[in-house]
Formats: C-alpha cells, sequence, structure tokens
C-alpha cells in the first residue's frame, strides 16, 4: 500500500503507519494497522501530545513498577520535598483535584510511611505535610529512574530543543488555562 502523506501547517505527516503498532498481537494485527489510514490525527497537536504522553506514562509505568510508587505518588513526594509543611488544600489547588481525590493518595503514603501529617501550628484546622526519612529515600530511588528516562528523551533531541520544547509544552498548557 503506498505511504499517504497530508501536510499540515507545513509539516509534513506520515498518516500511514501508526507508532503503536507494534503493540499489536498476530503478524495479521500488525499488519492490519501498519495499512490504516489515520487521516488528519497525526497533523494535530492534541493528538501528537496525547501520543507521546502515553509513551512516556507507559515508560514511567513499567519503570516505577519495582518502587511501589505511581506516577501521581512521585509527583506528589517531589512537590512535598520542594514544599515542606505544604497542606492538602494547597496542592489540590496545584493538582486541580478536590480534597477528597488528593487525600486517598495522601493517605496511602501515610500509610506506607512515606510522608507525615501534623496540625499547622498557625492554623489547627489544617495539616502540614511532609516527607519522613522513608519518603526522602524512596524519592531519591525513584527521582534517579524518572532522571534516567528523562536522558532517554534527551537523547532524540538536538542541543537547546529541550528547552524549547519545555517552553512550548508550557504556552499551550497556560492557553487553556483560563
Amino acid at each position: 500500500m503506498p505511504n499517504r502523506r497530508s501536510s499540515t501547517r507545513g509539516a509534513t505527516v506520515n498518516n500511514t503507519k501508526h507508532r503503536n503498532a507494534k503493540n499489536a498481537t498476530g503478524p495479521k494485527a500488525g499488519q492490519a494497522l501498519a495499512e490504516i489510514d489515520f487521516g488528519k490525527l497525526p497533523g494535530y497537536i492534541g493528538y501528537q501530545v496525547r501520543q507521546a504522553q502515553s509513551a512516556v506514562f507507559r515508560d514511567l509505568s513499567r519503570t516505577l513498577r519495582q518502587t511501589g510508587v505511581t506516577p501521581g505518588e512521585f509527583s506528589l513526594l517531589t512537590m512535598l520535598k520542594a514544599n515542606p509543611r505544604i497542606n492538602s488544600i494547597t496542592l489540590a489547588r496545584i493538582y486541580q483535584l478536590d480534597k477528597a481525590t488528593l487525600s486517598l493518595s495522601i493517605k496511602g503514603l501515610m500509610e506506607r510511611g512515606f510522608i507525615s501529617s501534623t496540625r499547622h501550628a498557625d492554623d489547627r484546622r489544617y495539616y502540614a505535610l511532609e516527607l519522613t526519612s522513608a519518603g526522602r529515600t524512596l524519592l531519591q530511588r525513584v527521582t534517579r529512574r524518572i532522571e534516567r528516562q528523562e536522558r532517554t528523551m534527551d537523547a532524540v533531541l538536538r542541543p537547546g530543543e529541550r528547552e524549547r520544547l519545555l517552553n512550548l509544552l508550557q504556552r499551550i498548557s497556560r492557553a487553556f488555562d483560563r
């Protein structure tokens, strides 16, 4: 089957092969995916961001599975390291989650001994959260794995592209933060 290509905003994209074709099982399944025309999808920024995010998240989940930490928990532990004694209300606002959803993650990390919670000295209604010694040790171990993944992504970028990519992604995110 000929390679179908379309031009979107000056960028030529391949519509014939989808990068997840290797995930199919059996020779016919892989061949069938290779022949699928994805239409305009590969030319949409949102589609490509989602494909990249899915690939990174799959790898991250595999990488972190041995540690017992989810990507969300890694993010939470990192925020607690950078902001000791932060409260769950502030974290819920940062993550744009309701307090009940965030509380489940916090509770799980507390039960495993990675974070502690104490009443805030200035306002007894709030609990200050911080990493325990075990939490700091775990975060160091997990961060090494995360940074290995970051180096893998850096390896496919040219000098200066990492900073540019981060800047572009932040600008796109801000476009929807209204």
